[in-house]
């Protein structure tokens, strides 16, 4: 079932075209673009060192558009308060 949502196999590495930022939670956070094999674009927002959210779209501004309304959710979600609540997957910290 999910071997579709692998990648296919010489599927090449893509190039970063573009990078923007977000403010949210007082942190400017950074949104790395790429455009995929297929012609949609991936936006790669680094919220930690080791925690990058993903959203593929049809264009880099309708990525940065759904980041904008979702990045405070996401923060949330990831944070150590909503893991010790049992609010996420993510063990605390």
């Amino acid at each position: 079932m999910a071997s579709g949502l692998l990648p296919r196999e010489g599927m090449q590495t893509n190039e970063l075209i573009g990078v923007r930022h977000l403010s949210a939670s007082g942190r400017r956070i950074p949104v790395l673009f790429f455009q995929n094999e297929g012609g949609s674009f991936a936006g790669h927002c680094l919220l930690a060192d080791d925690d990058t959210a993903i959203i593929d779209g049809p264009t880099p501004e309708a990525v940065l558009a759904l980041f904008e309304r979702l990045i405070e959710d996401v923060l949330f979600v990831r944070s150590p308060v909503a893991a010790s609540a049992g609010l996420c997957a993510r063990a605390a910290v």
